[in-house]
């Protein structure tokens, strides 16, 4: 993915997954990008996002989208 489509995705209003990762000790994680930023999570937080709570007002682990490692 180019970096100018990543930033527009990350931009947006909504939320978007851009990766999901399976085998994980705690289940399937998944990269989202949401308000510019981007988010390592889990199902119940993915959850969390689908019924509408904002990624400001969760305690969610800042990825860099190029390496996908924790900030």
């Amino acid at each position: 993915m180019n970096a100018h489509l990543r930033q527009a995705i990350a931009e947006s209003a909504d939320f978007r997954i851009i990766t999901k990762i399976f085998g994980g000790l705690l289940g399937t994680e998944y990269t989202v990008a949401a308000g510019g930023r981007y988010y390592r999570v889990g199902q119940l937080t993915l959850d969390q996002l689908k019924r509408g709570i904002p990624a400001a007002d969760l305690d969610l682990l800042e990825v860099d989208p190029e390496t996908d490692e924790g900030l």
